[in-house]
């Protein structure tokens, strides 16, 4: 027998991650009253193979691990927290237009899409060949703008402007932090990911404010995370968990509410998969 008032949730994590490294963000999920907390079976060798073949691939797996928390959390629309590049590609799965030649269309089976630290914008790339992750934003930019599936799949993006907050507070201080853990190549590798951005807005460490949030998405900015996993706090932490998981069930319950006012969005349950 399922609670209806304790979500399944689903771990997506993001770039160059494995399910390791949220085994304690799924313990904390728990502790707060899920009913059960899965992590999408993504890891780094497989987003090291994204890089040659695109993202169509880890789309496909990462519907496919939807479909299963869904089911196994009794058919309830399901909470997903997508962490950085695991927000791009929950997105890219509720998509009903193929990307790439794959379509998941799992939108009906979840209640709420959480973001953390997901670059929804990228810059542009004049100093460095566009990515999947490029080809992936434009896609979404067409054919999913914003908080697409909204009001029946609730949206919460969740960013931070800690760096750039801490430079002002302690100018001194925090040039040499960023200096010590190699704040050029931070840059630089940011620049490679996400396309150029003002320098200022160094917003959780990796990912600037100003490409966190999605449009129509309710939004939570913290001047306190980075964006993990090294250093902290992050996203993942338990004091920082405690502040976005109450709005993340707010989401997911008013999703809800508007499912059984107005119908879940067209079905596409793929009992098959």
């Amino acid at each position: 027998m399922h609670d209806p008032e304790a979500p399944s949730v689903l771990i997506v994590g993001g770039f160059l991650t494995g399910p390791y490294n949220y085994w304690p963000l799924r313990d904390r999920i728990l502790a707060r009253g899920a009913a059960r907390v899965d992590i999408a079976p993504i890891w780094p060798v497989d987003w090291v193979a994204a890089g040659f073949v695109g993202l169509g691939p880890l789309l496909g797996r990462t519907g496919r691990a939807v479909l299963k928390t869904w089911r196994a959390g009794g058919k309830q629309p399901i909470i997903i927290v997508g962490h950085s590049g695991g927000g791009l590609l929950t997105r890219l799965a509720t998509s009903e237009v193929p990307y790439r030649g794959r379509r998941a269309a799992v939108a009906p089976q979840i209640g709420a899409l959480v973001t953390l630290g997901t670059p929804h914008r990228l810059g542009p790339t004049s100093r460095w060949p566009a990515h999947p992750g490029h080809h992936a934003v434009r896609f979404l930019e067409r054919n999913l703008p914003g908080a697409r599936f909204a009001p029946t799949t609730g949206y919460l993006s969740v960013g931070s402007r800690f760096v750039a907050l801490a430079s002002r507070r302690e100018p001194s201080a925090a040039g040499s932090r960023w200096r010590r853990i190699g704040g050029r190549m931070i840059e630089e590798v940011s620049t490679a990911m996400l396309g150029a951005w003002d320098g200022a807005d160094l917003g959780d460490g990796v990912v600037p404010h100003g490409l966190v949030h999605l449009p129509g998405a309710r939004q939570l900015t913290f001047d306190d995370v980075l964006h993990g996993h090294l250093g902290g706090p992050w996203y993942a932490d338990d004091r920082i968990v405690e502040r976005w998981w109450p709005e993340a069930m707010e989401v997911w319950q008013e999703a809800l509410a508007a499912r059984a006012e107005v119908g879940p969005p067209r079905e596409r349950l793929r009992e098959s998969s």
